[in-house]
């Protein structure tokens, strides 16, 4: 729901923080396209952060804990994908 900016998974609300629902809308907003590391620390994260190293790393395990494994998908040397559930 963009409008209050929340998210269910099987009709429970998941408790997120700010940036983990901004990177959450993003990747749903890019279902089934690969969205490289790039893309999301343009759209995510302040440009002058020193710490960015592995912020991104951070936040996908934290999805990845909150809703599966299986959430967010790892394309090496090409970025991540949500795809649509079969």
């Amino acid at each position: 729901n963009t409008t209050s900016k929340t998210i269910s998974l099987q009709g429970e609300p998941v408790e997120l923080t700010a940036r983990e629902y901004a990177m959450a809308e993003l990747m749903i907003q890019h279902c089934d396209e690969v969205v490289t590391r790039d893309f999301l620390y343009e759209h995510l994260f302040d440009e002058n952060d020193e710490t960015m190293s592995n912020m991104l790393d951070v936040y996908v395990y934290k999805l990845r804990q909150k809703f599966s494994k299986g959430f967010i998908k790892t394309r090496r040397g090409q970025g991540y994908i949500v795809e649509t559930p079969s």
